[in-house]
């Protein structure tokens, strides 16, 4: 990524918008930025990395809410747009954060021929904030560390952990894939240990199912499950003698029920027959009572008929007096209608008097609406010229409370600006205070630094004699073994040689040459007696011998290399002139210098926080006198308009009348004037509407009442038609009143009376042909008693079903037997092919994710060698920038309990010693840091083609180094830019802005704000 234009607005002190234009200082390659402290020289870096990631460049500036100008108006939006190029390819990126409340915007464009294509297809967060780390390569984090090296941020690549490096490496050389790779083999491992585990609860399961699905009993199968270690082949073997067992004693239940069935089934057939012809003699008798019972019931029947033959008269009769009871109600209800249509003719009449005075009397007010008229036409016309009046007296209000609430502003801004200058002059004395404290820093940490390498080379030594004082003791032990069992070697080999002379002189004679020697004449011949050696003994001694003896050489080599060691570090230690008893001495004084150093820095901490105090009160001094001046000329603005208002609000208030001193007055009268009109109006519609209803109402009265007198006539005839009508048919029937009455019965309880009386005949007739038929049926048959026959067939039934289960459960548990034994065959090979998989998995997991002797897991493995890369590409730098003293080292040293592999010592070559990274001063640490990082993108270029480290730019530390570490490292920088990447510096060094051909200088203008300009020499 190469920037190409960058353009800010109310962005940190640059208050309107300022554009700077990289082009101009990509023809030099390297420049500086300078300017005073606070001018915003970071602050460009910010807008650049805000731009592309929507945040800061350091941990304290990410929040973009700390990045808007206190010098822009309200209006003014926050907004930075920058251009940059990528591969060859141009890019236009914009975002604007709001406040106040607004919402955020951002916009990405693809510049192709001068055309915009949008680069996403949503200018969202997400879409925008992924294409930028597609087209860099790097996320924000990264690009903070290789490309965009802020305050604070510079030197966390090399002092950080193997776990924070790991997360970058793995990023940037995408090597997440390998932590993929452990979580699919976590995945397989668990997946292999839960079907392992599953095939071993499943054969727990099937062996302990075996108490609950089968009978306990005294056999070999219990016997065997019973154990606390159960043997597999012995369970299978008892289930077969199990299954035999229960076949067997299947075969026997069976033949018993078959027995027991044959005898319960000849039963129940003879039970049946008889219980058939027991049924049948109950039945006759209980029919036979039936027909008594009905019989006796005849002559009711008898009356419920003739009580049925009236009700059919009677209800012929019924409609006619419905009727007759339906006309004289209508007539009733028509003198009623008659009644109240007289009473309305008569209310009628006295509305219609009411309403025709009424309307007279408003016929005379009616003149007094051309008057109501004419007063509320002159009351409108006054109303635009009190609402101006109105408008200039609230104007005058305002304007003097805004001169009292301007006059208070300013007498609070001065008194502000009178404390800031108190605090400033506390706080310049405590900084001086703090900057006579801190002053022995520099000798105070060189020499903690001094005795801090003096106890590491006295420990060290320490170590070593311990070391060889051991190895010396082992050696002794080790001799001592060896020549222990030399000995005992030789005892056997001595006792060998002597079995040998034993047997050649048991054939030995007087006068016989000697197999050994050849002699003829024997003084002494060998008579001890012989012993079995045993040859194997033999070769395990001589084998122990030699291992004993080879591993006293090897003791004895360590210890001669370890003494040579512990001898160097002597001489070391001599030239330092340390001695080796002085270490408590030592350690004390390091301590006492730790203890300074610490409180130095402390101080040193204090004191950068006092100076920023500092600088932000005097940043504070100028805005609020800035702000002293700009409320000076608002009172006087406020006052000079105040009085011109006043003068307009005097001439306009001539023009009003005496008797309305406020346009509310005006209203009011106006409303009354209305409201009169409007009442009058209302009142003459209301009369003449009133009369014409009261007419209308006359008319309609009058002919409903004419209606209900003809009415009333119409239904007396028909009553008298009704009543001829009920009298004639009671005649023809010869019913009076009452036996008509009483003869009446609902339609419902006469059609309950028919149905009973057809229910009765059926009856009587059914029961008459049943009998006749049972007595023919039954003749010569009488009831059993079938008591003890139902005992004897339920006894059967029982001990059937009984034998039944027996014989279904003991063919069920054979059956089992056989299943468990089926399953057991198949969960052990289950378990085999379980087994063998989860260790291979097992293996595979450990070595990849870590659980190795090396302690490493397979990314960090991997990891290793980029760093390993990057600390060769870092060195080549670092050896001009330390002209030849330090080199980096990736090591593994452990870093508390996480893995290793990604610290990275420092070697120093003037001492021969390795050490942390941590140790090197300012300096010294700033030259490895700008190493490392320009290593790293080597590194990057060299292994992923889709990362182009184009642009470097380095916040400050410059100011560390002295003379002519300063000249390296601008020699370093002059050669990187000369490979095509535009280098940017901030720096208040003047050597360093001296050597530069270009300089972007910030410049912080009087009145608080900033601006830049590019100077080119």
């Amino acid at each position: 990524m190469k920037p190409l234009k960058l353009t800010m607005t109310a962005f940190g002190p640059y208050k309107d918008k300022e554009v700077i234009d990289f082009t101009k200082l990509h023809e030099h390659g390297i420049f500086v930025v300078s300017g005073s402290t606070g001018a915003g020289k970071t602050t460009i870096f910010d807008a650049i990395t805000f731009a592309l990631y929507d945040s800061g460049s350091g941990e304290d500036r990410e929040k973009s809410a700390f990045l808007r100008s206190d010098f822009a108006d309200d209006t003014v939006d926050t907004e930075v747009e920058l251009e940059f190029e990528v591969r060859g390819r141009m890019y236009r990126i914009w975002r604007k954060f709001g406040h106040d409340g607004a919402k955020a915007q951002r916009e990405f464009y693809d510049i192709t021929g001068g055309q915009l294509t949008p680069a996403v297809e949503k200018f969202q967060v997400r879409p925008v904030q992924a294409k930028v780390e597609e087209l860099i390569g790097l996320t924000q984090s990264q690009f903070n560390q290789i490309v965009m090296l802020p305050q604070g941020e510079f030197q966390k690549l090399l002092t950080s952990e193997s776990k924070h490096k790991e997360e970058i490496f793995r990023k940037i050389f995408k090597t997440e894939r390998f932590t993929k790779m452990v979580a699919l083999l976590q995945d397989k491992k668990k997946h292999a240990d839960k079907l392992f585990e599953h095939a071993q609860m499943q054969q727990d399961h099937t062996i302990q199912e075996i108490k609950s699905r089968l009978p306990q009993r005294e056999s070999v199968l219990f016997e065997v499950i019973s154990h606390d270690a159960i043997n597999m082949y012995q369970v299978k073997q008892a289930l077969v003698e199990e299954r035999e067992f229960y076949e067997e004693q299947s075969k026997e239940v069976a033949t018993q029920y078959e027995q027991v069935k044959e005898t319960a089934t000849k039963l129940a057939t003879q039970f049946s027959e008889q219980k058939i012809v027991n049924e049948r003699i109950e039945r006759f008798i209980e029919r036979q009572t039936e027909l008594v019972n009905l019989q006796q019931q005849q002559a009711e029947m008898q009356l419920q008929e003739q009580r049925l033959q009236l009700a059919r008269k009677a209800s012929q009769i019924e409609p006619l007096e419905r009727d007759l009871s339906k006309a004289k109600a209508q007539l009733q209800t028509a003198n009623a209608a008659a009644e109240k249509a007289n009473a309305d003719l008569q209310q009628a009449q006295q509305q219609l008097q009411e309403a025709t005075a009424m309307h007279e009397q408003v016929q005379k007010d009616e003149p007094l609406l051309e008057a109501y008229t004419k007063n509320i036409s002159q009351l409108e016309q006054l109303i635009p010229v009190y609402e101006t009046i109105d408008t200039q007296r609230n104007s005058v209000a305002q304007l003097e409370q805004q001169q009292v609430k301007a006059q208070n502003l300013y007498a609070d801004l001065q008194n502000e600006a009178t404390q800031l200058k108190e605090q400033q002059q506390l706080q310049q004395q405590n900084v001086s205070e703090l900057e006579q404290a801190v002053s022995k820093y520099e000798e105070t940490y060189e020499a903690h630094a001094t005795a801090m390498r003096h106890v590491e080379l006295v420990k060290e030594a320490i170590k070593r004699q311990q070391h060889v004082e051991k190895l010396a003791t082992d050696c002794t032990e080790k001799q001592q073994q060896a020549t222990t069992a030399q000995q005992a070697l030789q005892t056997v080999e001595q006792q060998i040689r002597s079995n040998q002379a034993a047997f050649l002189a048991a054939a030995l004679q007087h006068g016989d040459a000697c197999p050994v020697c050849g002699s003829t004449e024997h003084p002494a011949i060998h008579n001890r007696e012989t012993q079995q050696v045993d040859e194997t003994k033999l070769d395990a001694l001589r084998q122990q011998a030699d291992v004993k003896r080879q591993s006293y050489y090897q003791v004895q080599s360590k210890l001669e290399v370890e003494q040579a060691a512990f001898n160097d570090k002597l001489s070391v230690l001599q030239q330092q002139h340390l001695e080796l008893e002085e270490l408590v001495h030592y350690e004390a004084h390091l301590q006492q210098l730790t203890t300074q150093l610490a409180n130095l820095r402390t101080q040193q901490q204090k004191l950068t926080t006092e100076r920023t105090k500092l600088e932000q009160l005097t940043e504070q001094r100028e805005v609020i006198q800035g702000r002293i001046e700009k409320g000076q000329a608002y009172v006087h603005d406020i006052h000079a308009q105040l009085a011109q208002e006043k003068g307009k609000l005097q001439q306009s208030e001539q023009l009003l009348l005496p008797q309305f001193t406020s346009i509310a007055q005006l209203q009011q009268a106006l409303i009354e004037q209305q409201q009169l009109y409007q009442a009058l109006k209302n009142a003459v519609k209301a009369a003449a509407d009133a009369l014409q209803q009261a007419q209308l109402q006359q008319n309609s009265s009058e002919v409903n009442q004419l209606h209900a007198v003809n009415h009333v006539t119409e239904k007396q005839h028909e009553q008298q038609l009704a009543q001829l009508a009920f009298t004639n048919a009671l005649q023809q029937e010869n019913f009076t009143i009452e036996s008509y009455q009483a003869a009446l019965v609902a339609p419902d309880v006469q059609q309950q009376i028919r149905q009973m009386l057809e229910t009765y005949n059926k009856q009587l007739h059914t029961l008459t042909v049943q009998i006749a038929e049972d007595e023919a049926q039954l003749q010569g048959k009488q009831l059993a008693d079938l008591t003890e026959l139902e005992q004897q067939i339920t006894t059967l039934n029982n001990e059937q079903d009984e034998r039944y289960a027996n014989m279904k459960l003991t063919k069920s548990y054979a059956t089992q037997c056989e299943t468990t034994y089926e399953k057991l065959e198949q969960t052990a090979e289950q378990i085999e092919s379980y087994k063998a998989k989860l260790e291979q998995i097992e293996h595979v997991y450990d070595l990849v994710r870590g659980q190795n002797d090396a302690k490493i897991s397979f990314e960090r493995f991997a990891q290793i060698g980029y760093l390993e890369k990057v600390t060769h590409a870092a060195n080549e730098r670092l050896r001009v920038l330390s002209n030849g003293q330090y080199f980096l080292k990736s090591t593994g040293r452990k870093e508390g309990n996480a893995q290793s592999g990604l610290s990275i010592d420092v070697y120093d070559s003037n001492t021969g010693q390795t050490r942390d990274v941590k140790t090197l001063s300012g300096g010294e640490k700033f030259n490895a840091s700008l190493s490392l990082a320009l290593g790293m993108a080597d590194v990057i270029q060299s292994v992923q083609g889709s990362v182009h480290i184009d642009t470097m730019f380095i916040d400050e530390g410059f100011g560390t180094l002295d003379e002519e570490a300063l000249r390296r490292a601008i020699d370093i920088l002059i050669d990187l830019q000369q490979t095509g990447r535009l280098i940017g510096v901030i720096s208040h060094v003047a050597e360093l802005k001296a050597a530069m051909p270009a300089i972007l200088h910030v410049k912080k203008l009087k009145e608080g704000h900033s601006t830049t300009e590019i100077l080119i020499k």
